[in-house]
């Protein structure tokens, strides 16, 4: 696939307004080979703006012969020299996500994927916890299988979705923002959910593009031990390439005790698993993005949605805004659905969102 204009374009995104990259900045650009018109944009263009890059090309369908064919110490073992040497080397990272086929990994035993996670996240969290980097999943036939739609509506979606007013996005957040720094107690109430969410002490973060292309949120991370009630995720997600769908949490002291899935339950209880911060919590958000309208099985995108919130189990990030101290391997985003009938998240009493609808 040849690069286009529209590339061009998101490739000037992602380096002037959420990176903001200066002369003689160093960009690693990560990239799978279907991602590579964008990838090659954000190559070029990070050449105009006097920038060092460096392409880092990564194959599709390489995963699946690894996990199949790779013994024991093969599994264990990670050039960690070198990751961490582009890592150091860069001051900003770009990741494009393209994958040809979701379900890749459905048939790898998902306690060897559990297992290397927990060797490799730990490598990449300097790049987390910097606040130089930007993600986006460029669109492929696989990604429009999953959403249920052609490939032509899905990268017309794309580029609608992501070459938009990013300050406008910003200015209209803060009012939320605000809202939620100043807050004690959220209470989320809709289907199969009535859950509190203390986050006194905890300031947020308004997400204009600034780390997710597509954006539109505002999060938080969750006082650790202050979640109890039970809530229900309407929207479907991928574990291990396993669909997960109907999830139910109970919780206690900030901990899942209680989990079950309509579908794909086997994955969620070997992601709670993971490590002893996977049954807590690193982030609650709203989805702010009224452009985005319909779940794609692609949480980048359903988390966005304006009327949904998302609550992330495992890590937290470390920034100042939005950060809290919960640590694992795991960062998984659960998505619920707010525009139902009777769904209501209110802060310190306040209602904030009605049936999908921000009051603020």
């Amino acid at each position: 696939m040849q690069m286009t204009t529209q590339d061009t374009e998101l490739a000037k995104i992602l380096l002037s307004h959420s990176l903001k990259i200066k002369p003689k900045e160093k960009v690693l650009i990560t990239a799978a080979e279907l991602g590579l018109p964008l990838g090659k944009a954000v190559y070029q263009e990070a050449l105009k703006l006097g920038a060092y890059p460096l392409l880092d090309v990564n194959v599709n369908g390489m995963e699946y012969p690894f996990y199949q064919l790779a013994n024991e110490w093969q599994l264990g073992y990670v050039p960690s020299k070198v990751v961490k040497a582009k890592i150091e080397w860069a001051d900003a990272y770009v990741r494009i996500v393209a994958e040809d086929n979701l379900r890749e990994l459905s048939q790898i035993d998902s306690q060897k994927i559990a297992d290397r996670s927990k060797i490799v996240r730990p490598l990449w969290d300097p790049v987390i916890d910097s606040d130089r980097w930007v993600l986006t999943w460029y669109p492929t036939s696989a990604m429009a299988q999953e959403a249920g739609v052609s490939t032509e509506w899905l990268r017309e979606f794309y580029f609608g979705a992501c070459l938009v007013d990013y300050q406008l996005m910003k200015r209209k957040l803060k009012a939320l923002e605000k809202l939620m720094d100043q807050g004690k107690l959220i209470h989320i109430v809709g289907q199969m959910t009535d859950l509190r969410v203390q986050i006194g002490g905890r300031l947020a973060q308004a997400c204009a593009g600034e780390r997710n292309i597509p954006d539109g949120e505002c999060f938080l991370a969750p006082v650790t031990d202050g979640i109890e009630g039970e809530i229900y995720f309407e929207f479907p997600t991928l574990a291990f390439g396993h669909e997960v769908a109907g999830i139910h949490l109970e919780f206690s002291q900030g901990k899942v005790v209680k989990a079950q899935a309509e579908r794909g339950n086997e994955a969620l209880q070997k992601m709670l698993a993971t490590d002893s911060g996977a049954r807590y919590t690193g982030e609650l958000a709203i989805g702010t993005n009224y452009q985005i309208t319909q779940g794609m099985l692609n949480t980048l995108f359903d988390e966005k949605i304006g009327g949904t919130i998302h609550l992330a189990l495992g890590r937290a990030y470390k920034e100042k805004r939005g950060g809290g101290e919960n640590k694992s391997a795991i960062h998984w985003d659960l998505v619920k659905d707010m525009r139902l009938a009777g769904s209501t998240l209110t802060i310190d009493g306040k209602i904030i969102l009605r049936e999908g609808k921000l009051l603020c």
